[in-house]
């Protein structure tokens, strides 16, 4: 779990590379940020695969916050995943090209990884924790009363 003043810098940096969806994690506050933000990975692989995961995919932890904050407001339609999912893409590729120069070996191997990071959010396993939390969200509403 993220200490308040990282998941500020991961906010700074996602402000910094003109991410879409700033706007919309900034609806939040900090400790709501560094709760609902798990690393990369979805929380059904366990904590050691998403800190490795993680540490491994730092590039595109800014993207990734943006993406658990969807995911954290998961209505559970296809429409809102899929975008959930465009938005991830894009922006991983803001931070590609924001970190490497296009001529680069390491711009086009993190172009390709994004790719990968893509493929899995917005398959089976991605559609898992879009559907788990949107269960998790009925049943909080659920214990709200006059809901």
């Amino acid at each position: 779990m993220k200490t308040i003043q990282e998941i500020e810098e991961l906010v700074k940096k996602a402000v910094l590379a003109e991410l879409d969806g700033v706007d919309f994690i900034q609806e939040f506050d900090d400790e709501t940020l560094r709760r609902e933000y798990n690393g990369i990975g979805p929380e059904w692989v366990g904590e050691a695969a998403r800190r490795k995961l993680t540490e491994h995919l730092a590039i595109f932890e800014p993207a990734a916050l943006i993406h658990d904050m969807r995911n954290y407001k998961s209505d559970g339609t296809l429409y809102c995943f899929n975008f959930a999912n465009f938005e991830f893409w894009g922006n991983c590729v803001k931070l590609v090209k924001t970190t490497y120069p296009w001529w680069t070996l390491k711009h086009w191997r993190a172009r390709a990884v994004a790719r990968l990071a893509v493929d899995f959010v917005a398959g089976p396993g991605g559609g898992k924790a879009w559907m788990d939390s949107f269960r998790k969200n009925l049943d909080e509403e659920a214990l709200v009363p006059g809901l």
